[in-house]
């Protein structure tokens, strides 16, 4: 099974973090695109875990979306945990 270490979209990228990747998506919105790099200690690992990404989305959806009615916050929208881009847990 193939990890996604980089993402490269045709959408302007604003920014990269140690597991993420920031793409504008118009003026006022951008897309967040969790891969499956690990991190520890501040440093960037040069291996991998397959479907990271993907358990850290439905994660961090999952948790802002229970506490949505206690604090809103930026969460729009989430894929289908069905759909593939790049490769297939």
């Amino acid at each position: 099974m193939n990890a996604m270490l980089a993402s490269d979209l045709p959408l302007p990228r604003i920014g990269r973090g140690k597991v993420r990747d920031i793409y504008a998506v118009g003026d006022d919105r951008v897309l967040l695109l969790t891969t499956d790099r690990i991190s520890a200690f501040d440093v960037v690992l040069p291996r991998a875990i397959p479907c990271k990404g993907q358990v850290l989305s439905q994660l961090s959806w999952h948790m802002l979306q229970a506490t949505a009615h206690i604090a809103p916050n930026w969460a729009i929208a989430s894929p289908d945990p069905n759909v593939v881009i790049g490769h297939r847990c």
